[in-house]
């Protein structure tokens, strides 16, 4: 905990398994930020993500990035990372998906 804490980040014990006790206050320097409003989809929603500062923990740093959250059935939500600015492989997966509404899911997102 005093490392933890010695580093600026926030210490929260908990008897969650395999949940970090030790991370990133929100308003640290690293990691990014809402860039601008919550867009609604057709199956979930879409947020641009901007990089917060200058520093960087590993580099090779994207700014921005696009978070997709879709709302694939009662039990699974589906997201996905991605620069809005250069294309990358995606792995051709074909997974049918009724949708759902956010109200309909078992689980929430905020």
């Amino acid at each position: 905990q005093e490392a933890c804490e010695a580093r600026g980040c926030t210490w929260c014990a908990t008897d969650v398994p395999n949940a970090p006790w030790c991370f990133f206050p929100e308003d640290s320097p690293y990691g990014y930020s809402l860039g601008g409003s919550t867009e609604k989809t057709a199956q979930g929603w879409r947020v641009t993500l901007n990089k917060r500062q200058a520093l960087s923990l590993f580099g090779n740093d994207i700014s921005p990035v696009i978070l997709e959250v879709e709302f694939q059935t009662k039990d699974r939500l589906r997201f996905r990372l991605y620069d809005p600015n250069r294309q990358r492989f995606e792995v051709p997966l074909k997974i049918d998906s009724p949708g759902v509404t956010a109200d309909e899911a078992s689980y929430d997102v905020e």
